[in-house]
């Protein structure tokens, strides 16, 4: 179990980059012997590396930006969204993670009445500037620019005043065997927290997710109710474990649109 400051440390490297033990110690007013105690656990933990006088993401895995992702199976996720859409009834609250598609979902989204939406995703917000009959209501945090969203300890706290109806969630990666996962800490504890804190969540991510390398675990596919993807890999293991896990699955194919 992370400890608060240590949370607040891996936020700080995901928004501003690498972080040094001597300004992290002026920051928190503490020993230089106790932040490196702090960024020790970290590094055991896999969240962080260490170099000379300081702290940095790990080397492995770093997600592309948001305006990238976004452009990368657009058609795709724009299917994606309009079968999620569909899905939410009137009235509903809904909590909107991280990622580009769920920025879609936002978008699908704009006529549906009486909606409240809660969300730290600053596109999503933005999105639904144009739809004054939907309640939005934006989480405090950490600005990440790149990923156009805040993360930390206020933003899992906000949630968590919430028990929302659907929680509309994306991932970094998906593996047969280990489930939902993310490129760092702090996306996965805030995707973690939504799950955690609705009655239904809906996993949106295109096939392209089952190729990709992310090092943070999620969740088990066991704890999300339902995937909307445009298709599956090919092979049976994949459908096999999703099977298993009792998750259903929404092939979203080509409506014409």
């Amino acid at each position: 179990m992370l400890s608060g400051r240590q949370r607040d440390i891996l936020t700080l490297i995901e928004a501003e980059g690498a972080q040094y033990i001597e300004a992290l110690a002026a920051r928190y007013g503490l020993t230089t012997q106790t932040i490196r105690r702090d960024i020790n656990a970290l590094c055991d933990l896999g969240y962080a590396r260490r170099f000379h006088g300081g702290v940095d993401a790990p080397v492995e895995a770093r997600n592309i930006s948001i305006n990238a992702r976004a452009a990368l199976n657009s058609l795709a996720k724009q299917r994606i969204a309009r079968r999620v859409a569909a899905e939410i009834a009137p009235g509903s609250t809904v909590f909107m993670g991280i990622g580009s598609t769920v920025q879609f979902v936002a978008q699908a989204l704009r006529d549906h009445d009486g909606l409240r939406v809660v969300t730290n995703n600053i596109d999503v917000a933005l999105m639904l500037c144009e739809a004054p009959q939907i309640e939005v209501l934006m989480t405090g945090g950490q600005l990440r620019h790149n990923d156009r969203d805040v993360v930390g300890t206020d933003t899992l706290g906000f949630f968590e005043k919430f028990y929302a109806s659907y929680a509309i969630v994306g991932a970094g990666a998906l593996d047969a065997s280990k489930g939902v996962l993310d490129f760092s800490y702090s996306e996965a504890q805030t995707t973690s927290t939504l799950i955690a804190n609705s009655r239904t969540t809906f996993l949106v991510a295109d096939v392209s997710k089952w190729t990709r390398n992310a090092a943070v675990r999620v969740v088990p596919f066991n704890k999300v109710n339902c995937l909307f993807t445009d298709r599956l890999p090919d092979g049976a293991s994949i459908k096999t474990a999703l099977k298993e896990a009792g998750l259903e699955v929404v092939v979203c194919e080509d409506d014409g649109r």
